[in-house]
């Protein structure tokens, strides 16, 4: 599969900072080329935060190509972005500027995640164990990919999002339609058909925040759309205010955080929690890649504006947003298989120095140890082990 972050070799130093930052071993370095597997990768970004060479990207869509294909064209602009704003009117402001990039409508869809929020409160504490709530497409990967036993746990929701883009495409039906996302992560990219062959969705073109905000911020001014936003939306995209204080909610931000949690779910060492809440970022999805200050001071401006968000929560019918997931393993080796692979892993680990270096161009020598089982490197790609038999 072709990697979604993609690499370019022109400025790279090779310092393996990105190797070493993966959260989840995705990324490897052989014959002094950055390589991604996509079976390992969870799209964090985690990658292109630390390259100081900014050789790593993820590339969208070019709205000069494609808003001359549709007839009507409609862009979705993510809640977060109110995090970056100083008020409500600079927040209208920029949203009649957006529409000025050429569409023919914004629109937003907070009323959809306050409904979710909600009905994720409800369908938690009707069922039995720990549920799971996430609308980042990085931590359901990270679920999906490492921590499969999890999987059933999620509650079973579509992104809003694409819940916001189903209903904008039943409304102009009779039109041809573009549908656009404007997205703050990398996560949210990848739910688009284009450029990312996401061929289910609603949504038919991914664009970064930071790519078109230059434009946007020449074509703003005094001159504001009128578009409200919903509170109860709004406080389920920042993890310091997603709450309930009737419920065994717990809220995780950050992937470390996340993983800790997911571990302890996964050997049962949690009580008394009904619902985790997670969220790949800090501070939540204000803490996203493409926005450009800091999701602290962010979270301050968005709860100063909460006054301002008037809109009603939407009234959902379960088949706008309940999806029928099914985990498709790609490892299907029997309990027999597994045991035999590990040990001889294991017995390659053995011949290496186990110092977790990076040199060889793997995360550590147990990844080192994995490739060379499946004969893709060799032993001697140790550079430790190589120079203490010279």
């Amino acid at each position: 599969m072709t990697s979604v972050i993609s690499w370019s070799a022109s400025s790279c130093q090779g310092c393996i900072k990105c190797l070493k930052a993966c959260p989840v071993e995705a990324i490897s370095i052989v014959k002094r080329k950055v390589q991604i597997d996509e079976d390992k990768c969870i799209h964090c970004d985690i990658c292109m935060r630390t390259c100081p060479s900014h050789v790593l990207r993820v590339n969208g869509s070019h709205i000069s190509d494609t808003l001359c294909k549709h007839e009507y064209n409609v862009v979705l602009i993510p809640t977060s972005i109110l995090s970056e704003m100083k008020s409500f009117t600079e927040f209208q402001q920029v949203c009649l500027a957006i529409k000025k990039l050429g569409f023919d409508e914004v629109a937003e869809y907070s009323d959809i995640e306050g409904y979710l929020y909600h009905q994720a409160l409800v369908d938690s504490s009707k069922q039995e164990g720990v549920w799971l709530t996430s609308f980042c497409p990085t931590i359901n990967q990270l679920i999906e990919k490492h921590y499969p036993t999890l999987f059933d746990q999620i509650l079973p929701y579509e992104y809003p999002v694409e819940v916001a883009a189903k209903l904008i495409r039943k409304r102009y039906s009779d039109k041809d339609i573009g549908i656009y996302s404007l997205c703050e992560c990398v996560g949210k990219m990848l739910l688009a058909k284009k450029p990312f062959g996401n061929d289910e969705s609603n949504i038919d073109y991914a664009l970064s925040i930071s790519h078109v905000f230059p434009k946007i911020n020449h074509l703003k001014n005094e001159d504001t759309l009128d578009i409200d936003m919903n509170k109860y939306g709004v406080k389920s995209v920042v993890s310091q205010t997603y709450s309930d204080h009737h419920k065994s909610l717990v809220k995780i931000d950050g992937l470390d955080q996340a993983k800790h949690f997911l571990n302890l779910l996964e050997f049962d060492n949690l009580e008394n929690v009904d619902l985790g809440a997670l969220y790949a970022c800090y501070e939540g999805c204000i803490g996203g890649y493409y926005l450009w200050s800091n999701p602290y001071d962010g979270g301050y401006r968005l709860e100063n504006m909460m006054d301002n968000y008037q809109q009603d929560i939407v009234h959902l019918n379960k088949e706008d947003y309940l999806l029928d997931r099914e985990l498709v393993l790609k490892d299907q080796k029997s309990m027999k298989e597994r045991i035999a692979w590990v040990k001889r892993i294991n017995a390659i680990l053995d011949t290496l120095p186990q110092f977790d270096c990076g040199a060889c161009g793997f995360a550590n020598c147990r990844s080192l140890a994995e490739n060379v089982e499946k004969g893709l490197v060799s032993v001697d790609t140790c550079r430790v082990r190589k120079g203490g038999q010279s």
